[in-house]
């Protein structure tokens, strides 16, 4: 069993924790680091963590092996990198870093240190997307053509934390919010991206107002791929990978539809999963070097230069290439 701690116990940091306490027998969570102790009390004490405000004195706690990164965007590479540094094994919630650079940094650290990096992209997780790789690595959809994908939510009207809604914190509209989990595993299915040409629209509902992205990627095998966010409409989950012999779709997490030429399109319904505990168990799995975790370095900073390059397009109003 490894001990873990994590920064951040907000409302996403508390999924994280209840995710795995009492459940898995790889990780539990023995202390949460919160900069007010006394708002977070009665939330840690029902989910079994001890609570402090001293990042350091995890970092030099010899029983926590692994620490889970929860915090607002900006904090996460020096977060993640003074883990790395302490030795310990680190999982960062996405965005692993709004850069490149940044996402170097952490690769480039928790490799010197011999740790494990992951990145919490939960949707990696789904059996929808399992089955859309195999049918990948069988070439039942034929030579790969395009890729669309949408992720809509009514965040707009959520109370989430005010740091959520700051553009330096959450730029491109919902791209850094739920478009990247789209971006994660079109780079999981597609190979790095190599050119990026991005849009966001105003409708009055959200502060800031941007409230609907859409990016288009070009990767360098030359597949497309057109990622939509909308964050003032009923939540809604679509992602359909179109080949040259059929193509296959996934709505809202456990539903598919698989298409080809001269067949009526066949329908399946997938069994829902514990997402969370998922990549956390498979982020122990690693640390105990059974298995590597989905999410490679490479498939790392290929994600981070596309959400880069996302925001550069914005302000140029021009294609970028990454």
């Amino acid at each position: 069993m490894i001990d873990a701690a994590i920064l951040g116990l907000g409302w996403w940091g508390q999924a994280l924790v209840a995710s795995v306490q009492g459940k898995s027998e790889r990780l539990r969570f023995v202390k949460a680091v919160v900069p007010d102790v006394a708002k977070r009390a009665a939330v840690a004490a029902e989910l079994g963590v001890g609570l402090s405000t001293s990042f350091q004195e995890v970092l030099e706690d010899p029983s926590i092996g692994a620490v889970v990164v929860a915090t607002p965007h900006s904090l996460h590479v020096e977060q993640v990198v003074a883990t790395a540094r302490a030795g310990k094994a680190v999982f960062c919630e996405k965005p692993l870093s709004l850069t490149r650079g940044g996402a170097q940094r952490c690769v480039d650290a928790c490799a010197a240190a011999g740790v494990v990096l992951a990145v919490g992209h939960n949707r990696r997780f789904m059996p929808a997307i399992a089955y859309l790789q195999d049918a990948l690595s069988r070439g039942l959809l034929g030579q790969v053509l395009h890729l669309e994908a949408n992720s809509s939510n009514e965040s707009a009207r959520t109370s989430f934390s005010a740091w959520r809604a700051e553009s330096a914190e959450s730029p491109a509209a919902g791209m850094t919010g739920t478009g990247i989990h789209l971006l994660d595993l079109a780079v999981s299915l597609l190979g790095k991206p190599e050119r990026v040409f991005a849009r966001v629209s105003a409708h009055g509902h959200t502060a800031p107002p941007e409230d609907t992205c859409n990016v288009f990627f070009t990767f360098t095998n030359g597949v497309s791929a057109t990622l939509s966010m909308v964050q003032t409409t009923p939540r809604f989950w679509r992602m359909h990978l179109f080949g040259s012999d059929g193509s296959l779709e996934i709505l809202n997490d456990d539903e598919m539809v698989l298409y080809r030429a001269g067949q009526a399109p066949l329908r399946q319904r997938l069994a829902k999963v514990a997402a969370l505990r998922l990549e956390l168990d498979a982020f122990a799995q690693a640390i105990d070097r059974e298995r590597p975790y989905p999410i490679s370095p490479e498939q790392m900073l290929w994600t981070a230069a596309g959400m880069e390059g996302v925001c550069r397009s914005l302000a140029t109003g021009s294609e970028e290439s990454l």
